[in-house]
């Protein structure tokens, strides 16, 4: 460990000077190697009664322990205004794989790209542990996601506001491998999906928001996202399983996702009363070509109809008014300006998928208004708003083929460690203001950036199983 901790030293002073050693990349590959090795030997399940796999959500970059003390009320004080984060969305005392799930990428890519098999074998571990251990028996759904977590010292739910709350933070992107990890688990979560998440079963009515430890689904919150990733998470689970329930639910949500389009012409953002069409429709076309993959032929053309469609309809109202935003780095829940980012990287996802040139428009002008200029710190930057537009950059590049966007994600992982690890810590600030680490900003997206830059710039580039899920 203190041979790493020196290597990243060296490479990150390298680095934020702007000179390079070894192979082009390399140098990233060493702190974001660094990172990961910091969060295996400090930043585990080492509190309570009962210790475990799993990561904390937020440490004292100083003491590389759970915050505490001074420290612990600081970070806890942070209001919503103040940086962006809702106190509902923090898990200052425990762990939520989900806010972590960039950082179980990054361990599974590493051992891909140095053979130590250790790195995939600690997420296996982290993962089997939170899926056995982490699921209401009432309900099968996991602590986890926008508002829930698991709490270190009590060994249960975190007692956080709304901490009964389940709510998809991010698409799961690990149902093949929790399958294999846990597959009992994986299906009661799905069928708990269905029959406690969805408010009203012959309609597809839902909301986002349901309770996790006793039956409690809403019907007036339907959002686009998140109906597509339920449906993600049914396809996985009928590939496994062939049970036709899993079939009726994509049938059901998808349905009244698509009537939501055809009959008021947007889908629902917010509740049932009023919509706007945002990139949550991009997000549901993304999970409907994904699920297609997984269910029978008939099924499988009406979900990549009904994704075709929503492209038509979201182009036709979102293109025209193109891409803007006050404050590109703006941070946060609802942030106007990182948005932008955020909102080309899940074109960039469709685009894989249709190969559409208006979605390759869109992406390379939003690239353009973070190609010059500094990243602007008149707020609380995140270091998952700068890895956002790395992967902009990279997207940029994909598919021009222009240095010019390499070179300015180049200079902007630069700044990002000066800004977030300028003291030497491996582990990202929770914000360039804010000394803690704190998963909710999304320090795995900043470090998944800089592994995917790193391999970008290998010869030829390296092919890592990274997918971008920030939507």
């Amino acid at each position: 460990m203190a041979y790493r901790v020196v290597t990243f030293l060296l490479a990150a002073a390298c680095l934020a000077r702007g000179g390079e050693a070894g192979a082009p990349g390399g140098d990233w590959l060493a702190v974001v190697r660094a990172y990961a090795d910091a969060m295996l030997s400090h930043g585990r399940d080492t509190y309570g009664a009962e210790h475990s796999p799993l990561f904390a959500e937020a440490l004292d970059r100083k003491t590389m322990r759970m915050l505490e003390g001074e420290a612990l009320r600081r970070a806890a004080g942070l209001t919503f205004d103040q940086w962006g984060i809702r106190p509902g969305d923090r898990m200052l005392g425990g762990a939520n794989p989900q806010h972590c799930q960039n950082l179980y990428q990054i361990l599974y890519a590493l051992t891909q790209v140095t053979g130590e098999k250790k790195y995939a074998a600690e997420a296996d571990a982290s993962l089997k542990w939170f899926f056995t251990r982490c699921q209401s028996p009432a309900t099968g759904l996991l602590y986890w996601g926008e508002h829930a977590g698991w709490d270190f010292l009590a060994e249960k739910r975190l007692a956080v506001r709304q901490g009964n709350t389940h709510e998809f933070y991010r698409p799961w992107v690990f149902w093949d491998r929790c399958w294999e990890l846990a597959p009992e688990h994986c299906r009661k979560f799905a069928l708990g999906l269905w029959e406690h998440q969805i408010g009203d079963q012959k309609t597809g009515d839902y909301s986002r928001h349901a309770a996790i430890d006793n039956h409690g689904p809403g019907t007036d919150a339907p959002y686009a996202r998140h109906g597509g990733f339920y449906i993600e998470t049914w396809a996985a689970a009928y590939a496994r399983t062939t049970d036709a329930v899993f079939l009726r639910a994509i049938e059901t949500i998808a349905g009244a996702l698509e009537a939501a389009r055809r009959d008021q012409g947007m889908l629902v953002s917010g509740s049932k009363k009023t919509g706007r069409r945002t990139r949550g429709d991009v997000s549901l076309a993304i999970s409907l070509w994904n699920a297609a993959e997984f269910v029978p032929g008939e099924l499988a053309a009406k979900l990549r109809a009904q994704a075709q469609a929503n492209d038509e309809a979201f182009l036709q109202t979102y293109a025209p008014a193109g891409t803007t935003g006050t404050n590109l780095w703006s941070a946060g829940y609802g942030g106007s300006g990182g948005e932008m980012a955020s909102r080309a990287n899940v074109w960039m996802l469709r685009w894989r998928q249709t190969k559409l040139d208006r979605y390759q428009s869109l992406i390379v002008k939003s690239a353009a208004a973070y190609l010059d200029g500094d990243i602007d710190l008149s707020y609380p930057v995140h270091p998952g708003t700068v890895g956002k537009v790395i992967f902009l950059m990279l997207h940029a590049h994909e598919l021009t083929g222009e240095e010019k966007w390499l070179a300015r994600a180049e200079q902007l992982a630069r700044q990002s460690l000066r800004l977030f690890m300028g003291d030497g810590c491996p582990l990202p600030r929770a914000a360039h203001c804010y000394d803690h680490y704190e998963a909710a900003t999304d320090a795995d997206t900043l470090m998944m950036a800089l592994l995917q830059l790193w391999a970008v710039r290998q010869t030829p580039p390296a092919k890592l199983p990274l997918v971008y899920c920030d939507r």
